[in-house]
């Protein structure tokens, strides 16, 4: 036979195919995005619809609603949407790292386990964990659109350090150079919105090529990420996630900045990033598998809902009873309308005044006076003149609504599950055990949910580990676990290289959700428990035989592994029981050592207990000797403490003596210095008195000099002047 060759295809280009070019590869996902969007708009457009139900909005024709100013709702799908994010997400998340197979003997896998646990966990646990947030935001979109993801992104800090340059006996050996070193490492978790996510046409997830994460980024945002000059040519058309125009809703406000939607695009089939966007001449950037992931995608399968075989794409658990909720809703506003027409209200005859006043005027116990009361009663009195509009037609018909919508109720639980036993309430009449299997049966949906979002949670954790498993540096692991202040710091290297090589850690560590991990516990003690309870009760029947005939273990521990075997698990301890029943048939073949004589065994026991005996009498007597002793340390610390009582008291009453007769002194002394005050005032003031008395006296006797004096110049000059009125004459 001759040996066909084939051509490598290296350098031609397959129809369909685009160059790989940064011009060709724009072209690529041009097209492919144009492709992809036509069905996923469509479910775009019913997620907006699902959401105005779930917040209540008013609905129109295009919804299978009322449009009218007089519609009522009976929000159940809100009701029951809560019910199930109380039920899923009642606690804080945990994942759980355990070793594989449960192998006693791998105190290197269990320490790696308890590391990387401890790793993942430590942002769940932190107050304001964002980790918290996002799995509940992942937990609604499943429960409202259809479908929620999240992802991982691996980030650092680099510092930049100048190594100098080498150089020996005057000779440069080596240049300097600056090096840059990681000096922190971390995984984060982000949130993908259900319209930020796009992906290639598929049946399956596994037929996925490509998946797409949109991203609305600033302009300084852009020249961070790819510089000035590549973010001078990105067009900012985007008003952000809030644009009208991406959502029915009317009354969004657009971001007035504007962005740019730059699409971070994750093609398996080229293990590939790409950076894209939309009316660019060019993609943005291309990296090589940058995290480097066996699966290569950086977010789990979503939560999805609703999915088929023949297209991969969700479909809202609200459009699966869409048509009850929309008949439920009909009748509610049909059911307030007629509510409102069942009013008390009729005609009278004008001429009669009273009929009105018995109405608007009327009290208990009081009359209303007819005028003409002949004719009054002549018409027939008040049902005569009187006559109401019929409403028992009204009643009939809201009667029949409010009964066809209680059974569209019971069947919309029925189609969705939330059944009156997931609600707790259980009917009084049924048995404990019918309630309880109604619950189980009644929860199927529910548990399954529930382990659909663990097994998100599970494998979201699983992604961060192996990404800190394929970039993070080992001080890292270390550090963040704390696993050096710990009894296993002695397993702490082995148990890094271990997690070091994630395509060897994956045999021996698993990530799991720790409710399936409870899960598994149970299953696994209770698989262990009959183990050893079943070793336990042939042990305690075989044991008669074995003390007959000694040769007769090696058959019972032979039928014992026969009827282990049969237990799940048992070919773990296999090995064990294999090596016991070789030993005991090693002993069986060896002589039987001879019997000791009974008269001389008991001999010996009862010296033993005479022995024992003495030795309990000397030790109740040391027990004693030291309850006296301390009797006596007690009563001795009992007077020694008495004493210093005593001595404390006479100390506390001289000292209060002491004080009483230093207060005396003061206030002897204090009076005293009050007396000689007192004098010295009462002499200062006589003084004072005295030296006014006199001041006073010199100026009484001044003044009467003075008087004298003038008087005496008077009687001077009327002499002289009389005698010169003499002289005259």
């Amino acid at each position: 036979m001759t040996a066909k060759t084939y051509s490598s295809g290296k350098g031609k280009k397959k129809k369909g195919e685009f160059p790989k070019t940064p011009a060709g590869q724009q072209k690529r996902w041009t097209a492919e995005f144009a492709a992809a969007r036509q069905p996923i708009k469509k479910w775009h457009k019913e997620g907006d619809k699902v959401v105005r139900e779930y917040l209540g909005r008013p609905r129109g024709p295009d919804d299978g609603g009322i449009e009218s100013e007089l519609s009522y709702k009976l929000n159940l799908f809100h009701s029951n949407v809560s019910t199930l994010m109380a039920m899923l997400y009642g606690n804080t998340p945990k994942v759980e790292v355990n070793r594989t197979f449960a192998d006693p003997k791998d105190d290197i896998g269990r320490v790696a386990a308890l590391m990387a646990s401890r790793c993942l966990n430590q942002d769940i646990q932190a107050p304001g964990a964002t980790v918290v947030s996002i799995l509940k935001q992942v937990l609604e979109d499943r429960l409202l659109p259809g479908m929620g993801s999240a992802r991982c992104r691996y980030d650092c800090t680099l510092e930049t350090t100048e190594v100098p340059a080498i150089i020996k006996n005057g000779v440069e050996e080596a240049e300097a150079y600056e090096e840059e070193k990681v000096t922190k490492e971390w995984v984060d978790i982000i949130y993908t919105h259900w319209k930020d996510l796009l992906w290639s046409p598929a049946r399956t997830y596994e037929e996925l090529r490509w998946k797409a994460f949109r991203s609305y980024m600033y302009y300084p945002e852009l020249c961070k990420r790819f510089g000035d000059e590549l973010a001078d040519e990105i067009p900012m058309n985007s008003k952000g996630p809030f644009n009208p125009s991406d959502s029915d809703s009317k009354d969004v406000d657009a971001d007035p900045r504007p962005q740019a939607e730059v699409w971070e695009i994750w093609s398996k089939e080229d293990r590939k990033v790409f950076w894209f966007v939309e009316g660019m001449a060019k993609i943005l950037e291309e990296e090589d598998d940058p995290l480097e992931l066996k699966q290569f995608w950086p977010d789990p399968p979503p939560m999805i809902a609703n999915a088929t075989t023949s297209r991969w794409m969700p479909r809202s658990d609200y459009a699966i009873a869409q048509d009850l909720y929309v008949q439920i809703n009909e009748l509610e506003s049909r059911i307030a309308i007629l509510t409102r027409a069942a009013k008390c209200i009729g005609v009278y005859d004008k001429t009669q005044e009273g009929i009105k006043r018995i109405f608007q005027e009327g009290l208990e116990n009081d009359l209303i006076p007819v005028d003409n009361w002949a004719a009054f009663a002549e018409k027939g009195g008040i049902e005569g003149t009187v006559s109401w509009l019929p409403i028992e037609a009204v009643v009939n018909t809201i009667n029949e609504l409010t009964q066809r919508q209680a059974s569209k109720i019971q069947q919309l639980f029925e189609v969705t599950g939330m059944s009156d036993i997931l609600r707790g309430v259980a009917q009084k009449y049924e048995a404990a055990e019918t309630s309880k299997t109604k619950a189980q049966f009644a929860s199927i949906r529910v548990q399954a949910l529930q382990e659909e979002f663990a097994r998100f949670a599970g494998d979201l954790q699983q992604i961060k580990l192996e990404i800190m498993q394929r970039h993070f540096d080992p001080y890292c692991f270390i550090e963040q676990s704390n696993i050096e202040n710990t009894a296993d710091a002695q397993y702490a290297e082995q148990a890094i290289n271990l997690l070091m090589d994630p395509d060897a850690a994956q045999w021996r560590i698993k990530v799991r959700p720790e409710t399936l991990a409870q899960a598994d516990y149970a299953e696994l003690k209770q698989t262990r428990g009959e183990f050893i309870t079943a070793i336990s009760t042939f042990m305690q029947s075989a044991a008669p035989l074995a003390e007959m005939d000694k040769t007769i273990i090696p058959t019972l521990l032979e039928l014992l592994q026969w009827g282990l075997a049969g237990f799940k698990g048992s070919s773990e301890i296999e090995g064990a029981m294999d090596r016991a029943v070789q030993v005991f048939t090693e002993k069986a073949k060896q002589p039987e050592q001879p019997k000791p004589d009974p008269a001389l065994e008991k001999v010996k026991l009862e010296m033993q207990q005479s022995r024992e005996e003495h030795q309990a009498n000397m030790a109740q007597d040391q027990q004693k000797a030291a309850m006296e002793m301390e009797q006596m340390r007690q009563e001795m610390q009992l007077k020694r403490e008495e004493m210093q009582q005593e001595i404390q008291q006479d100390r506390e009453k001289f000292a209060l003596e002491m004080k009483q007769m230093i207060m005396e002194f003061q206030l002897e002394m204090a009076e005293l210095k009050a007396t000689l005050t007192a004098k010295r005032e009462e002499q200062r003031a006589q003084f004072e008195f005295n030296s006014l008395e006199r001041e006073h006296d010199l100026d009484a006797q001044a003044e009467s000099s003075e008087i004298a004096l003038s008087a005496e110049k008077e009687k001077a000059k009327l002499a002289k002047k009389n005698g010169g009125e003499k002289n005259a004459d």
